[in-house]
């Protein structure tokens, strides 16, 4: 009748996600309960989410704060740029790191999982051969999802991109923080339409840990 995840990322970071109540069941408090045992869980550690237009004022009413917001591109293709490397498994550890200092939390777990089920991954190197931007894709029925997408600028986030959207042919999304204004008009002038945007909405802290103006696209609404 009801659910909802919390996951785990550390110290620093929780994120609630996928918080369902079946249509006949709604208005009867269940969403509120299955927050109220997140949250009892999450203790008093930062804990953020992305809303729902329905799920809005219940978490306003729970003390929730608006940090900012995601927007939605798609578009039934994509095309295709340079074929970047993907990541290999002597990259997961830089990998990992990276996304570390941008997200200010541990979301190993996660990424791992990610590359698991990875339709297709790729990285930028320095000059060194260090990495200094990544992006994962997976397959979700007959779309291609881009996310996350963790870069130092712009062009390199566009050059992840289009190199992940090009290796599957057919429709693709990602969500992107609206504060990623070049990146967002980029898209847009790949052909990629913007949806409604949706809220980060936080409790327990001010703003998000990290260094979020590295992240171009992320992992999903329900993970954060």
């Amino acid at each position: 009748m009801s659910s909802g995840a919390l996951f785990d990322y550390g110290d620093s970071l929780r994120s609630i996600g996928m918080v369902l109540v079946a249509p006949p069941h709604r208005r009867r408090g269940l969403a509120r309960a299955v927050m109220d045992r997140c949250l009892s869980m999450a203790g008093r550690r930062p804990t953020m989410l992305i809303a729902t237009a329905m799920g809005e004022p219940l978490y306003v009413d729970l003390g929730f704060a608006e940090v900012g917001r995601v927007a939605r591109m798609a578009s039934d293709s994509a095309a295709a740029g340079e074929r970047l490397p993907s990541i290999s498994t002597a990259d997961v550890h830089a990998v990992l790191e990276l996304d570390r200092m941008a997200c200010g939390a541990d979301r190993s777990a996660l990424l791992r999982s990610l590359l698991a089920r990875a339709a297709a991954s790729a990285v930028v190197r320095r000059a060194s051969g260090a990495i200094r931007a990544f992006g994962i894709a997976l397959r979700q029925r007959d779309q291609l999802v881009v996310a996350p997408l963790i870069a130092p600028n712009t062009s390199d986030a566009v050059t992840l991109f289009l190199s992940l959207a090009g290796r599957c042919a057919g429709p693709v999304r990602l969500d992107v923080p609206t504060r990623q204004e070049a990146f967002l008009s980029a898209l847009a002038a790949l052909g990629l339409t913007q949806g409604p945007s949706a809220p980060i909405m936080l409790l327990g802290a001010g703003s998000l840990p990290g260094r979020r103006e590295q992240i171009y696209a992320i992992a999903s609404r329900g993970f954060g």
